[in-house]
């Protein structure tokens, strides 16, 4: 890297020379300004003091009007209504600013009124004027008072003296009213042309303004009024640019522009006279770093490159994945990536499948908000994000998939990064590695774990829904002698046969029959009492006996059942052992009952009753 030298001490003189000449510039520029702000502040001041003398003059105009006819009364006496009415009338046409004339006695009741219906219902909330007014006999103006419609109003009130009558003659007031608003506008409008934003003020709470646009409010002028009577009033008045711009001069500008630039011409000349001999070694120096710069600039749009088809490369490799890979922005409902395997197994294509999901995620995926609040209480509490969903195929069915998903936080805002696998056909070999482990190989009927399994679970319900539950134990009779003389084959038909038997005369969903083991079956009967447990077996005896399957060792020459039954009782069976310890010992009496029977087990003395063999025996 070239090391750059230090300036020599000739170019610190040149910075100190500029600096010098910079520094009087601006202080012969900040006298000159100084000077212009102070004369335009003074002639703006001038110009207020002028708008307000007009605006005194204009409201002194309206009083001497009164003032006129308020002669007229006192000169001639009470006037006529119908003459009074006339001179008002008079007085108001052509007189901008009024919003009423009145005629109030010595008690302030309102009494004549142009125009009519104009009167405010309520006594102004300033009486001094008019009581001032009144002692010194002359007009006195009243501060702010709302009118009827809500808007500021002033009153002026002129004293009446009535002449024909003995004494001090006072003959209450002649009352002229106005609406601010109407009677700034008015002296607005007489003005013409001005150049001022102007605000009514009353104790420094604005009355009505009339604002101009491109207004200077740190050059705003505030003139006291001096009007007849008590009221404050203040005119804010704000200059345009427009105003400002006439009274500013350029010369200050003119001063300093010129003078910077003589200043910075003379150092320039003398920079550029010490810089010459330098851009030799300068020029090479960039050419040095123009050919690094190049080079590096290479190795980078290489490396770009080479990232690039990296990164085509890893897209491609996943859309040919088997998985669904996807990052989900959780703020907008949107993919930010997802591979074909997301929408291509569903059956849609990309852009219908990514409208369908940002319209309503909970077609695609039902229960989808469920899933993300999983998704997030197993994100803070750290276990595994592995979730089973199912997703909605084009065609309406519901295809199974295993989502294993990491929440991500960027900028304040969830990513899900996630990768979904259709895992339909491990969820069918499960199921039927359920179904087999849970069923008998020889005869079809559940096994001894379901058996186990199915009367907990009807036994837990049982215990809650106070539910009966019947138990049914079946033992072939003679079963060993059978094996003996027709073999292991034939034995093993009569065991596929008899299972068979037993699951067609279950007539109920919730029925179950399973292999208890060797020659024993069980049937669990959920929601039956003794009677219907009675019932099916004599069912099964009759089934049985029907299909007559041969038995040479048996003294009835065909093969037969004995069965026990036992039904719930939770003040003797605390178990679901118990349960079927009762209905072995019922099994246990059938068979040494004489066999091909059917025996209960009861509570009232602990012994088992049977019923006796079937009478076609």
């Amino acid at each position: 890297m070239t090391r750059v030298a230090r300036p020599p001490a000739v170019y610190l003189l040149l910075g100190l020379l500029l600096c010098a000449l910079c520094a009087g510039s601006l202080l012969l520029w900040q006298r000159l300004e100084n000077d212009r702000q102070a004369r335009a502040r003074e002639q703006l001041h001038l110009h207020a003091q002028h708008l307000a003398r007009q605006f005194e003059a204009y409201l002194a105009d309206r009083g001497v009007n009164l003032q006129r006819l308020a002669e007229r009364w006192n000169n001639e006496g009470r006037l006529r209504r119908e003459d009074w009415q006339r001179e008002a009338r008079l007085l108001l046409t052509g007189r901008d600013g009024y919003h009423a004339i009145e005629w109030l006695d010595a008690a302030r009741r309102l009494r004549w009124q142009v125009p009519a219906g104009r009167s405010e219902p309520l006594e102004p909330p300033n009486p001094d004027s008019a009581l001032g007014a009144r002692d010194q006999g002359e007009p006195h103006f009243s501060g702010s008072f709302p009118l009827a419609d809500g808007s500021p109003g002033m009153a002026l009130y002129v004293p009446l003296y009535d002449r024909n009558t003995p004494g001090p003659g006072f003959d209450g007031y002649l009352r002229g009213t106005f609406r601010l608003s109407d009677l700034l506008d008015s002296w607005l409008t007489r003005l013409g042309e001005w150049r001022f934003s102007v605000a009514l003020l009353e104790q420094d709470q604005t009355l009505h303004d009339q604002n101009l646009a491109n207004s200077a409010t740190d050059l705003r002028q505030r003139v006291s009024l001096s009007l007849p009577g008590e009221p404050v009033f203040t005119l804010l008045l704000t200059p345009t640019t427009e105003i400002l711009q006439r009274l500013n001069t350029p010369w200050p500008r003119v001063v300093l522009g010129a003078s910077l630039s003589i200043s910075l011409l003379l150092v320039a000349a003398l920079y550029l006279a010490l810089e010459n001999h330098r851009r030799a070694s300068a020029l090479l120096v960039s050419n040095r770093l123009l050919r690094a710069e190049a080079q590096r600039r290479r190795r980078i749009a290489a490396r770009l490159r080479e990232s690039r088809a990296q990164q085509r490369l890893i897209l491609e490799l996943t859309d040919f994945s088997r998985d669904g890979l996807f990052i989900l922005d959780l703020q907008a409902h949107a993919f930010l990536y997802m591979n074909r395997a997301i929408h291509v197994g569903l059956g849609y294509d990309r852009e219908t499948f990514h409208t369908l999901f940002q319209r309503d995620p909970e077609h695609l995926m039902p229960g989808y908000q469920q899933w993300l609040d999983e998704v997030r209480q197993l994100h803070r509490e750290g276990s595994p994000r592995l979730l089973q969903r199912e997703l909605r195929c084009q065609d309406g069915t519901l295809q199974p998939a295993e989502i294993s998903t990491q929440l991500v936080e960027r900028a304040g805002r969830e990513f899900l990064i996630g990768v979904s696998r259709d895992n339909t056909e491990r969820l069918r070999m499960e199921a039927r590695l359920q179904r087999l482990s849970q069923q008998d190989g020889l005869t079809g009927l559940h096994n001894r774990r379901f058996f186990d399994q199915q009367l907990q679970a009807e036994w837990r319900r049982l215990r809650r829904l106070g539910t009966p539950l019947s138990l049914l134990l079946v033992d072939i009779d003679h079963f060993k002698r059978y094996n003996d003389s027709l073999g292991h084959l034939a034995g093993d038909d009569a065991l596929r046969r008899v299972g068979r038997l037993l699951h067609e005369c279950l007539q109920r969903e919730g029925d179950v029959a399973c292999r208890y083991g060797g020659e024993e079956f069980a049937i669990i009967l959920a929601n039956t009492r003794l009677e219907g447990a009675e019932h099916l077996a004599a069912r099964i005896h009759e089934r049985l006996a029907e299909l007559a399957l041969p038995h040479p060792e048996s003294p009835l020459g065909r093969l037969t059942l004995s069965i026990g039954i036992a039904t719930s009782d939770l003040e003797c069976q605390d178990s679901p052992q118990r349960l079927i310890a009762h209905c072995d010992q019922a099994l246990y009496r059938a068979k040494h009952g004489g066999r091909n029977r059917s025996c209960v087990w009861s509570r009232l003395d602990g012994h088992q009753h049977s019923t006796p063999p079937l009478s076609a025996e």
